[in-house]
């Protein structure tokens, strides 16, 4: 029995439904919705369904899973939990850094953007697991919006605020320009698409900028996203969004990873791209530099294409080979 552990965050529900389909076994969706007890001091290295709501506690009975799949901070006391009332019989399975020691878990994935601790049930990921596999197929009316722009479609993917970064109006504003020079010179069209997570002014800029630009549209409803991931010839996403670089890079296209800027507190906790290797928290630096430097990305004037296969093939592998382990 295998339980995935999902809640509000779309990108983080992402990674937990990835590896879970995966492994091509069945499994059984938990949906949980947490209360503002989420909040008390110390309460993601706790044991305990303290903070969740009465309906996901109740969701969280015997019989107990074999494996549980999670993600992020706030699962953590839950998935701890469910294996202390298991008898230490379910195995845990966390995407993210632990904020318990790691030998509180069985198997731990994460990218660079944090510094994990070096132990044997940690393993490094290149890039985000991505829940994707067969192309989509694109109605008739996507077809039509997307011929009606002449070729090659660069793809400009926006997120939004995070902690540490800000996506301003500014920097999406310069971006766009860029692009427009770079699709002008290619001879074809800019598309931009935002997200959930993309604030109102900043869409706003980019309606300004494109004003008067032909070969030039913002997203609004349609197509659907992965539609203009697979059409796209050159996908440049915003530098907040791991989960938007990684699917950009698994796509096998020419990618360039759009500048985001520190905020005051995250320059003050960052500080400078010096400690990036050795600073505690979680530092996006780290990502992009190690994309970088393999060849894996580049930037908005010199787009890079890698190759790599999506990471949840080879993470799938490894849970399997603990569920052996089990049976």
């Amino acid at each position: 029995m295998i339980w995935a552990l999902v809640a509000d965050h779309a990108g983080d529900n992402a990674q937990v439904l990835a590896l879970a389909e995966e492994l091509g076994l069945p499994f059984e969706l938990k949906k949980v919705r947490y209360t503002w007890l989420k909040r008390l001091p110390g309460n993601n290295r706790r044991v305990s369904l303290i903070s969740l709501d009465r309906a996901s506690r109740m969701q969280l009975i015997p019989p107990w899973p074999d494996l549980l799949i999670m993600v992020g901070p706030r699962a953590q006391p839950i998935g701890r939990y469910v294996k202390r009332a298991s008898g230490g019989r379910t195995r845990l399975v966390l995407i993210g850094k632990p904020r318990a020691p790691a030998g509180a878990f069985d198997l731990i994935f994460d990218t660079r953007q944090y510094l994990l601790p070096d132990a044997p049930n940690v393993r490094l990921l290149p890039l985000v697991m991505s829940q994707y596999r067969a192309p989509l197929e694109p109605t008739a009316e996507e077809c039509a919006w997307l011929e009606a722009l002449p070729r090659p479609h660069l793809l400009l993917m926006i997120g939004g605020p995070i902690r540490y970064w800000s996506v301003s109006p500014r920097d999406v504003a310069v971006a766009v320009t860029r692009l427009l020079d770079r699709s002008g010179q290619l001879g074809g069209s800019l598309i931009v698409v935002g997200s959930p997570r993309t604030p109102p002014r900043v869409l706003a800029s980019v309606k300004s900028s494109l004003t008067g630009a032909g070969n030039a549209r913002l997203v609004e409803g349609m197509p659907r996203f992965q539609v203009l991931v697979e059409d796209a010839d050159e996908l440049f996403p915003s530098g907040d969004s791991v989960s938007m670089i990684s699917e950009s890079v698994i796509a096998g296209k020419p990618v360039g990873i759009v500048p985001v800027h520190e905020t005051l507190w995250g320059r003050i906790v960052l500080g400078p791209e010096r400690r990036m290797l050795r600073n505690p928290f979680r530092d996006l630096r780290r990502f992009w530099t190690y994309l970088q430097n393999e060849g894996l990305a580049g930037t908005i004037d010199k787009p890079v294409a890698g190759k790599l296969i999506n990471p949840v093939v080879g993470a799938a592998e490894q849970v399997r080979r603990l569920l052996d382990y089990i049976v």
